[in-house]
């Protein structure tokens, strides 16, 4: 991750939409409402992030481990693991308990796997075919693990954090991410301003720039 002043990022995506013929009267230097429309720019820099940083494939984004408390309960032999998620994380990257052939496949507790992580007759996640289903309880979003052949064992837990401008003003991001994000920053601003046919440009590029596979539609 790369710490970027806010300041810089604002200037950088007012040059994008100065080269940009129709956005570039909105926001044209000697404007009476310069300050405002570089308020608006901040603005949209962390939503920005958050969408692409949301989509773009694992091996662009980072991640960091957190320092775990797992909870193991026997099950019929085996033990089911519970940790509640931190809360700043945006999106899972990999979970691998002790023991664990290989990281686990992720699941919510609406899909229809999830019904069955209790049932003692081998359908359940094990460490040969581990799960992990995220679910929601009174002490907020947690993630249950399916499951171990020891009672404590330790777990490796990689996320993507939540974007966030610090108090000095500065934002981290993946250093191969930041031309996207720029981008759509340019994105969410223009939709703001009302410039619709330059917002679609940004997007499309922002969207390329991370690799996200554009959305198809269906008849």
């Amino acid at each position: 991750m790369v710490e970027y002043a806010v300041s810089d990022l604002v200037k950088e995506v007012k040059v994008l939409l100065d080269r940009n013929q129709e956005s570039a009267g909105l926001l044209a230097p000697d404007d009476s409402d310069t300050l405002s429309q570089a308020e608006l720019i901040e603005s949209k820099i962390v939503d920005a992030a958050r969408i692409i940083l949301s989509d773009a494939p694992e091996d662009m984004v980072e991640g960091t481990s957190c320092a775990n408390d797992v909870t193991w309960a026997d099950s019929n032999g085996y033990y089911v693991g519970n940790m509640v998620l931190p809360t700043d994380m945006l999106r899972i990257l990999s979970v691998k308990a002790e023991g664990w052939n290989r990281p686990a496949e992720i699941i919510s507790e609406s899909d229809d796997a999830y019904k069955y992580q209790n049932c003692k007759y081998g359908v359940r996640g094990n460490p040969e075919r581990p799960i992990a289903a995220i679910v929601h309880t009174a002490n907020g979003k947690s993630i249950e693990l399916y499951t171990s052949k020891k009672q404590n064992a330790t777990l490796a837990f990689i996320y993507v954090q939540v974007p966030s401008i610090t108090a000095e003003q500065k934002i981290s991001l993946p250093s191969v991410l930041k031309d996207s994000i720029l981008y759509m920053v340019g994105y969410l601003t223009c939709i703001s301003l009302g410039d619709t046919d330059t917002a679609s440009k940004f997007v499309g590029v922002a969207r390329k720039l991370a690799h996200i596979v554009e959305p198809t539609e269906t008849s």
